[in-house]
Parts: structure tokens; sequence; C-alpha cells
């Protein structure tokens, strides 16, 4: 092997060891993502999952703008929150938690508020639960 092969063979395998835990981890967190046909989409037309129903006070979200979202969990009538976990579609932007309060017999609600992005529109994925039972909710954004 010629001489100058040598030292950029060692950066190479160096640079790949290093990466490789990054490499790793974003194939992996790629590979469990659902696609978004299989989320509720919440808007102002209520979104339906068995006898579950979600809705908000807006079709498309703003950053840092309340928006008030509203669930029907008749399952769930002695737990007196629901929690809401988001998490960027197209971005990683971390993981957001809300809490919607109890506002009816079998009504929860509360105001998520999503942050700034570099993009102008992104999509936010997760679940809404109330520890038992679990629904998987998308909200559009856009600025």
């Amino acid at each position: 092997m010629p001489s100058i092969l040598k030292p950029l063979a060692i950066v190479c395998a160096l640079g790949a060891g290093f990466f490789a835990s990054d490499v790793y981890q974003w194939f992996n967190i790629r590979a469990h993502v659902k696609p978004l046909s299989e989320y509720c989409l919440v808007t102002t037309q209520a979104c339906e999952l068995g006898n579950i129903r979600v809705e908000a006070d807006r079709d498309i979200s703003q950053p840092l703008v309340p928006t008030k979202i509203t669930v029907d969990w008749p399952n769930s009538t002695k737990q007196q929150s629901l929690l809401i976990t988001l998490q960027g579609y197209e971005m990683e932007m971390g993981t957001l938690m809300f809490t919607l309060n109890k506002s009816g017999a079998t009504q929860y609600s509360g105001l998520i508020t999503l942050p700034v992005c570099t993009q102008n529109t992104m999509t936010w994925v997760g679940e809404i639960t109330d520890g038992q039972d679990t629904m998987s909710a998308s909200i559009r954004m856009e600025r």
C-alpha cells in the first residue's frame, strides 16, 4: 500500500468509528417511524379512533400560538388528566409533553404551544394516553 493511503485509511476508519453510533441510531429510529397515514390528524373536524374523539380549535397550528385540544375519552372516567407527547416528524426537535385536564365527565381539554421551527411547515406526531390506552395523533403546523 502506498504510504499516502495508509494515513488516509486510518483517518477514514477513525471517522467511521466516530460517527457509527449516530448513523446506527438514525437508521434505527427511521425503521420504527410510522407513516403519517397511521396518525389521527387533529383538526377542527373531529378525528375518531374507536370511541375516542379528538379535535382542535384550528386546522393548522402556528408556532408560539396556543391551540386548544379537546378529547372525548369515554373509557377514562377515573383519570383527572391525559398526557400528549409530540415529536417532530420531518425534523428532530425533541419531545414535547402537554397535559389535558378533565373538563367534563369524559372530556379533557388543554392548550398546546408548539415551538418555532426553521422550516415553514412541520408535522408533529405522537400519542395521547391516559396511562393505559393510547391513541396516535398528529398536528400540522405552519408559520
